[in-house]
């Protein structure tokens, strides 16, 4: 468990104090087994994907692709949700699980 200190420097970071905060750095990852991925201190569960999944989604349908800056708006938003759904395609959770398996070696 994180000590007070700690504690404290990661509410810091969060509200914008990035020169006071620790500036310890994690590697993202990714775990196959449950689908969870692990970055910036956060645990993003399956259903947190799916529910960003129906937020781009749902920004994307507000895009009037008509305008260039909005049509490219809603292909960052198509991007971010083809991405989620990749990683959650079994093909690739399958991929990632012997890879894991190869690395652990």
């Amino acid at each position: 468990m994180a000590d007070r200190s700690d504690l404290i420097n990661q509410l810091a970071a969060s509200m914008g104090a990035g020169q006071f905060a620790s500036t310890s750095y994690e590697e993202s990852r990714f775990d196959a087994e449950t689908g969870t991925l692990y970055c910036n201190g956060m645990v993003i569960s399956k259903s947190v994907a799916e529910k960003a999944i129906q937020h781009f989604l749902t920004l994307e349908k507000k895009c009037n692709t008509s305008d260039s800056a909005q049509r490219e708006m809603a292909m960052i938003y198509r991007c971010a949700v083809e991405s989620i759904k990749m990683m959650q395609n079994p093909k690739i959770l399958a991929l990632l699980k012997e890879e894991a398996k190869n690395n652990g070696k």
